[in-house]
């Protein structure tokens, strides 16, 4: 999921097609911890209010069952190189596209820009 989708989960305004994705037993969720930084740094920089406060949205996050967050390593970082001068500057969205690309899993973005690239499945 791309950060912003989180922020909307968190905010109960998903669309209800996306709503059901997220809560089908048979989905298999995955965050980026790109994702995670990014959610820091928009509270920390005043973009972002969180309904129940940060510290118990992320460790909502972070212990959640049935989301797996995808750490760093060096499949990723290879990955990510590949696709840098394919995709826009920003660092998160880079990170963000190659975690969908090593996991072949479909991201779901309203990023036009990740969508444009075409670099991976978007929902």
């Amino acid at each position: 999921m791309d950060t912003h989708i989180v922020v909307q989960a968190a905010n109960d305004v998903l669309t209800p097609a996306r709503k059901r994705l997220l809560e089908a037993e048979s989905s298999e969720l995955a965050l980026s911890a790109a994702t995670l930084w990014e959610l820091t740094k928009l509270v920390e920089l005043g973009y972002l209010a969180l309904p129940d406060g940060f510290e118990r949205f992320m460790h909502y996050l972070c212990a959640h069952p049935r989301y797996e967050v995808v750490q760093y390593d060096a499949k990723l970082m290879i990955e990510l190189l590949q696709i840098a001068p394919k995709l826009h500057k920003d660092p998160a969205d880079q990170l963000i596209v190659a975690t969908a690309r090593m996991l072949d899993a479909t991201l779901m973005t309203d990023d036009k820009r990740i969508r444009a690239s075409k670099l991976v499945k978007v929902a």
